[in-house]
Formats: C-alpha cells, sequence, structure tokens
C-alpha cells in the first residue's frame, strides 16, 4: 500500500538541476538576469539598499575615493612630464653633435653645412627646426628642404635641389636658370653646355641668384615660354630634321634658330601641331635657301627669306 507522502512525491513533477540554479541565480540578491551575463537590479532590491543609509553612503564614498585617485595620478602623470622636459632641455646629453646630409647634391654640402652651424651644441629638443629650414630654403639652388631630429643628439637634413635647364643670355650678363626660371648663378660671359636662350635687346636684364626671371616686365613670359620650348626639344629628341643651335627671344616671341633657318613658335603652347606642320613643309618642299618659317598658326605657315643681315 502506497502512503500519502509517498503519493505526493510521484504526483510533484520532477525539476532538474539546470532549472534549480536558474532559479536560484534569478532570486539571488532580488537581481533578474538579462540572458547576456549581465544583471539589472530589481525594483525590490532597490527599495531595500534605499532603505539602508549606512549601505548607500559606503557606495557614495567609494566612488569619491575613486574619483580623487583618478585624479591625483593624473595631476602626478602631468607635472611628472613637465618635470621631466624641463630636465631634458637642460640634459648635454641632448646637446646637437652630428648633423647628417641625406640626398644633398656636392656642389651644395658646404652651403648647407655653414647654414646648419648655428644648430651645433644646442639642446635637440628647443631647436627651432622651421627656422633651419627656411634658412636652408633661402639657397638659390634648393627647391625644397627638411630637417628632422634623431635622438638622442643628431640632425638628419634632405634636400631637393633645383635642375638646371637652360642658359640665358644678355647682352651684359648670363643666368644659369632651372624649369621655374629661378637665377642659379650669373656670368659675365655666356660660355656653357646648356641650351642658349638669347634676349635680343636685353641690356636691361637683370637679375640676382634666388630671384625669378619672370619677374622682368619686359621679357619674363617670353622666357618661361622659351624654358617651355627647351623642356619640350629635351623630350622630343629628334622631332625635327635640323638641330636648333639656341633659341632667341624678341617681339615676336620664341624663335628657334640654325645655320639654315629660323621657326617662329611664339610660345611653348601646341608645339607638337606647330612642328608636325613644320616637318610636312621641310619634307614636301624645303626652303632652298635661309628662311623663316613663321609656324605661330598652326593652320596656316608663312615662310621668307632670310635677309643676310640677319643671323
Amino acid at each position: 500500500m502506497v502512503n500519502d507522502e509517498f503519493r505526493r512525491g510521484t504526483d510533484t513533477p520532477r525539476r532538474s538541476r539546470g532549472s534549480y540554479y536558474t532559479r536560484r541565480r534569478k532570486h539571488r540578491l532580488g537581481a533578474t538576469s538579462t540572458g547576456g551575463g549581465f544583471r539589472s537590479v530589481s525594483p525590490q532590491f532597490m527599495r531595500r539598499v534605499k532603505n539602508r543609509p549606512a549601505l548607500r553612503h559606503l557606495g557614495y564614498l567609494h566612488a569619491m575615493i575613486r574619483a580623487i585617485a583618478v585624479a591625483g595620478v593624473l595631476v602626478a602623470l602631468f607635472y611628472g612630464g613637465q618635470y621631466g622636459y624641463q630636465k631634458a632641455l637642460t640634459s648635454p646629453a641632448l646637446s646637437v653633435q652630428s648633423v647628417r646630409l641625406h640626398q644633398v647634391p656636392t656642389m651644395l654640402i658646404e652651403p648647407v653645412r655653414a647654414r646648419m652651424k648655428p644648430a651645433y651644441g644646442q639642446n635637440l629638443l628647443a631647436l627651432d627646426l622651421l627656422s633651419l629650414r627656411r634658412s636652408i630654403e633661402e639657397l638659390p639652388a634648393v627647391r625644397s628642404a627638411g630637417v628632422r631630429r634623431v635622438l638622442p643628439s643628431g640632425l638628419v637634413v634632405s634636400i631637393e635641389a633645383r635642375q638646371p635647364v637652360a642658359l640665358v643670355v644678355g647682352e651684359q650678363r648670363s643666368y644659369v636658370v632651372d624649369r621655374d626660371a629661378v637665377v642659379l648663378d650669373a656670368y659675365e660671359d655666356g660660355h656653357s653646355r646648356l641650351p642658349e636662350i638669347r634676349v635680343v635687346d636685353g641690356g636691361e636684364l637683370q637679375s640676382a641668384p634666388g630671384h625669378y626671371l619672370t619677374e622682368d616686365p619686359t621679357f619674363g613670359r617670353s622666357i618661361i615660354a622659351a624654358i617651355g620650348v627647351v623642356e619640350w626639344l629635351a623630350a622630343s629628341d629628334g622631332a625635327l630634321p635640323r638641330s636648333v643651335q639656341h633659341l632667341r627671344v624678341d617681339t615676336s616671341g620664341v624663335v628657334m634658330v640654325n645655320t639654315r633657318m629660323e621657326i617662329v613658335v611664339g610660345d611653348e603652347k601646341n608645339m607638337d601641331s606647330k612642328m608636325s606642320a613644320v616637318r610636312s613643309l621641310l619634307y614636301a618642299n624645303p626652303p632652298t635657301e635661309r628662311s623663316v618659317i613663321d609656324a605661330r598658326f598652326t593652320d596656316m605657315l608663312v615662310v621668307r627669306a632670310l635677309p643676310n643681315e640677319l643671323e
């Protein structure tokens, strides 16, 4: 015969161990599970905490202690950094002892070293790199410069140099210029292996290293055009059946000159079209005597004889 106690045990549904621990975790401290590992505090628990001033005051105290500790650490780091920086500014271990030149042309080594002499012995951290860079860029042959620190006591200088492309010949002086018409050097005579740009009536053409020839109100724009023609000739070697001895800048613009003819191109624009028309003319009907070919207009070429007194 089955007693009542046993019957009650069999009638009660059995619950698994997992459901037991789930129910225990759910009701522990009045917290409810959110399913993602975090717990949200139930309203019953919050009422219980609010009714216990000691527990509430202890939470406030812990929060204040944490805030004060964090603020103290930040202040200590700030003043420690300031103190370390001030010590580094007066440390002899950080004084500049060496300057290394990186990608500096041979002709610029001595001028750049002369501009870097004031940096020797100064503190590496207190050094004004911007003023040093500007001092180097004042050199006529320097397009841009860079100066950077190398701990503990070094500097590295890198240079982008201007490349000479032409020799502009005036009546009194000659100037070596780069593609931007910046004067790199000046000579009393015009002897150079660079392509020559001869300026007619250029007696008043005055400049100095580091200045732009484009500042000249009379010939500035024509000189830029002539430099563009020089670069076109260098890029299209063999495009003309006869070599160009030099370029001339006069009232008609840029003129290409050799022993047999002169080709007036005016400026550096549409050089491919202009020279294509000139090549067609020279191959189909070449002039039999010294001539001037006006190629300023690509759709029409004007050919006239060159007077004997002109060169």
